[in-house]
């Protein structure tokens, strides 16, 4: 049988283990890290907000207020467009109506369509394209809205 040697400690024992934490110096307080990082965020800040005011700010108010200076031709132009509608509607029913005794055009069998009772009814986007061309009107409107 082989024998066997067990492992012991060297004569006189181990070194003392040295057990004591050792902390590098730091070479800067956390009050400077602090003020260091609130210095750097204020400057950020104020040269974002220069930039940010010169090229962003100005120029959006700038369209801003010119859209709000044409806002009333806009809408002016808007309504134009929808009465010239209204009447193009109306000359087509007169047109296709036009054999049928008693039609009125603008009401559905004397009932009236677009007034009634003091209060103007719009109407739906149908009825609105209802004697254009498909493509430029009513497709077009209906795929504006869809992709916006």
């Amino acid at each position: 049988m082989a024998t066997y040697k067990q492992d012991m400690p060297p004569s006189g024992g181990y070194h003392p283990y040295d057990f004591v934490r050792r902390v590098k110096p730091r070479l800067i307080s956390g009050k400077f890290l602090f003020l260091g990082f609130a210095a750097w965020t204020t400057a950020a800040l104020a040269i974002h907000r220069w930039g940010f005011k010169k090229n962003v700010i100005e120029p959006e108010l700038e369209n801003r207020e010119a859209h709000i200076a044409m806002e009333p031709i806009l809408l002016a132009e808007r309504n134009r467009h929808y009465l010239k509608q209204l009447v193009r509607n109306r000359e087509a029913e007169k047109e296709i109506m036009k054999d049928v005794p008693g039609w009125v055009p603008g009401t559905f069998y004397g009932t009236p369509i677009y007034y009634r009772k003091g209060v103007w009814d719009d109407l739906s986007i149908e009825e609105y394209y209802a004697h254009s061309q498909y493509e430029k009107g009513y497709h077009k409107e209906v795929m504006e809205r869809h992709w916006h």
